[in-house]
């Protein structure tokens, strides 16, 4: 399923409506639902192509190599990137703020990432770890959920508490390369289980296990259009758990055409102390990318 113009029912928007996810900004013009189970909204028009242009200047000289927590998939990250500071982004973190319909409290640090030719980003989730206390995952809450429940995350021993939002923006258009695919939507149906099919009637820790190679459940992509936002939600709100929802795995595959791309996790609870809870890469800078205001 390669995103149309079409939006879904209104069926499925009230089961969104009804479900246990954090509810956005449905009142913003523009703002489609193309994907239920997992959700997912687009808003093609969210930046100006101005804006992009200053996006990517802004963020080219401080490009890094990134990482992610694959200990569960072996896949890799070829991307770089690099983190704004708050006050030269402000204006672009209130509007992200209202289209996620959160206190700009719970926005971490912005992000930007540039996927030259060949670089890809395999499986993953957008949901951060329930705090182990240093002990090893249990094989049917990878995730740590049920931690999550007791511990909170580390950093933050807030029960429920996880990044429940995803906003990207697409800075450039590919015509070759580079979408944003979610092969898993029904994520352990492949190895004959089926915590994918009920999560969304019943919410609750799950193995994570699926077939990270085959993909699980009926596919479905996005190709990038500059100034194209895309929401999507790793885990139920915290009043629901903060249950990681596994469905929603997803992976950039590798670029042909230069991709640029803006990445704003939003959080189930506001002002944490992000140095207590996110690695270094997820960190402001102690200075700004650039003089210029977004």
């Amino acid at each position: 399923g390669v995103l149309t113009a079409r939006r879904l029912s209104t069926a499925a928007l009230d089961r969104y409506r009804a479900s246990a996810f954090h509810r956005v900004n449905l009142s913003l013009p523009g703002l489609e639902l193309v994907h239920s189970e997992p959700y997912i909204f687009v808003h093609r028009q969210f930046l100006s192509k101005a804006e992009c242009a200053a996006l990517r200047e802004k963020a080219a000289a401080a490009l890094t190599p990134q990482t992610f927590d694959n200990d569960a998939t072996a896949g890799v990250r070829t991307s770089r990137g690099c983190v704004a500071r708050s006050e030269e982004v402000a204006s672009l973190r209130q509007r992200l703020a209202g289209l996620a319909s959160v206190e700009l409290g719970q926005l971490q640090p912005l992000k930007i990432s540039r996927y030259e030719e060949g670089a890809r980003f395999d499986i993953h989730t957008d949901a951060w770890r329930g705090d182990l206390q240093g002990a090893p995952p249990d094989p049917d809450d990878w995730w740590a959920d049920r931690a999550r429940l007791e511990y909170g995350v580390r950093g933050a021993p807030i029960s429920g508490v996880n990044r429940i939002v995803t906003i990207f923006v697409y800075l450039t258009t590919c015509v070759r390369g580079g979408r944003t695919r979610w092969r898993w939507t029904d994520y352990d149906a492949a190895l004959g289980g089926n915590h994918g099919r009920a999560f969304y009637e019943q919410p609750g820790p799950g193995t994570g296990a699926t077939d990270v190679a085959g993909g699980s459940g009926a596919g479905f992509s996005i190709s990038p259009e500059e100034g194209m936002a895309v929401v999507h939600f790793p885990a139920t709100s915290a009043r629901s758990g903060g249950y990681t929802d596994y469905n929603a795995y997803h992976e950039s595959e590798a670029a042909v055409d230069d991709k640029w791309v803006l990445q704003q996790f939003v959080w189930s609870h506001s002002k944490l102390a992000w140095p207590r809870v996110l690695d270094a890469e997820n960190l402001e800078p102690e200075r700004c990318l650039s003089p210029s205001q977004l």
